[in-house]
């Protein structure tokens, strides 16, 4: 992604660089949702401003906030310009904390057993898969809300160094939590790729794919680092 000169103040969240990174990470969720379950699916049309837009929201929150664990580890577009490179991690996060709020929200209004029949007994509540996948996502982003708050300005100096980065983390717990979720949710349709559309996999697998690329490359980072310790 090119950087543009912008008058616009350094540390504001939404500028060129932003915008840009806004549109390819949900633009191409959302392109690949509809391609997924309407180009070569069968949902109906009818269904997009729900169903498919929710699909397409929780896929770039994933994105977005492992996107914010990448960004100056193996994504180096912004290595140039650090002031740049830390509005683009905190732009990432926080958006990918907002879209899966919304995210939560989207899924209320339609978690009934007409769109999610898998999820529910025969007399319209919950199963175990229903109740244990919805439970860890609640989980999960409450988890996430630590960092996003603490990216607030004033939280580095109120928590101190060591405490604010350990909130920061707190990210990686979410992720983790997320690929439960998903799993919980998802693996039954991942085992059946032969019933994909086109070949193409479900939005979850995507998603958790996504989530547990910054999980192994701080798995990497922690094992690179203690090498080197014992080494010296």
């Amino acid at each position: 992604m090119n950087d543009e000169p912008s008058n616009l103040p350094p540390d504001r969240l939404l500028q060129p660089t932003t915008a840009k990174w806004f549109a390819v990470v949900f633009g191409g969720s959302v392109l690949y949702a509809i391609a997924r379950y309407h180009l070569t699916g069968d949902v109906a049309w009818r269904h997009f401003p729900l169903f498919i837009l929710n699909k397409a929201t929780s896929l770039a929150a994933v994105v977005f906030v492992a996107s914010s664990y990448l960004v100056g580890k193996i994504i180096h577009w912004h290595d140039h310009d650090k002031r740049l490179r830390l509005v683009v991690i905190k732009f990432c996060g926080l958006m990918g904390f907002s879209l899966a709020g919304i995210h939560a929200l989207l899924s209320l209004c339609i978690l009934t057993p007409a769109y999610f029949a898998k999820y529910f007994d025969a007399v319209g509540r919950l199963n175990l898969q229903g109740e244990l996948g919805m439970a860890v996502g609640v989980v999960a982003l409450f988890f996430l809300s630590s960092p996003a708050i603490t990216t607030l300005p004033m939280m580095p100096k109120a928590l101190g160094g060591k405490r604010w980065k350990r909130t920061q983390r707190m990210g990686y717990l979410a992720l983790i939590l997320v690929v439960v979720h998903l799993v919980v949710l998802g693996l039954k349709g991942w085992l059946a790729p032969k019933g994909w559309p086109a070949g193409l996999p479900p939005v979850s697998l995507v998603a958790v794919v996504a989530a547990l690329v910054p999980i192994i490359v701080k798995r990497n980072l922690i094992y690179e680092r203690r090498k080197r310790e014992e080494q010296g």
